[in-house]
C-alpha cells in the first residue's frame, strides 16, 4: 500500500512539474509606466474647499520655444476672477504640482495644487495658506475645446 502511495506521489509530481518547468516564468518586475503627454492647452473647472467655499479654476499650459513648460492660473473666489504668479510647476509622467502666489482682499497667500492626469481632466487637491491660516480642498478642470 506504501509503494502505491509512493508511485501515486511521484507520478503527480512528474506529470504536473512537466507544465510548470515549461511554463514561462513570470516577471517580478513592473512594466515601465508610459509617461504622459503634456498637458498642453486650457483647462477650465471648479475648486470646492473643505468650508464648503468653491469658484471656477482656469489653467493654460503651454510649452514654450526652449520646450520648458509653463503654466498660467486664473481662480475666482466670491465671484471675482483672482490671477496668480506661477511660483513652481513639476510635471513628472501623469503626477502635476502647480504652486503660484495670489492676492484677494488685501490678503497675501500661495496655494499648491497636487493632482494627477487622466487623459483630458487633470484633479486633485490643494492647501493654501495666508497669514490667518490654511485652506485645504479639491479641484478638477477637463481641457477646452480648441477656439472655446
Amino acid at each position: 500500500m506504501r509503494t502505491h502511495a509512493l508511485v501515486a506521489v511521484l507520478a503527480l509530481t512528474t506529470f504536473c512539474a512537466a507544465p510548470l518547468a515549461a511554463a514561462p516564468a513570470k516577471s517580478t518586475d513592473k512594466p515601465a509606466a508610459t509617461p504622459a503627454a503634456a498637458p498642453n492647452g486650457e483647462y477650465k473647472g471648479t475648486w470646492k474647499g473643505r468650508d464648503d467655499s468653491s469658484g471656477d479654476l482656469k489653467i493654460k499650459f503651454t510649452t514654450g520655444a526652449d520646450a520648458k513648460l509653463t503654466a498660467e492660473a486664473v481662480f475666482t473666489f466670491e465671484g471675482t476672477a483672482v490671477p496668480t504668479r506661477t511660483k513652481t510647476l513639476k510635471v513628472e509622467g501623469s503626477r502635476v504640482e502647480l504652486a503660484f502666489a495670489w492676492d484677494v482682499q488685501g490678503v497675501s497667500a500661495t496655494s499648491k495644487l497636487t493632482g494627477e492626469i487622466k487623459g483630458d481632466r487633470l484633479e486633485g487637491t490643494y492647501e493654501s495658506s495666508t497669514a490667518e491660516g490654511a485652506a485645504t480642498g479639491s479641484w478638477s478642470v477637463t481641457r477646452a475645446a480648441a477656439g472655446s
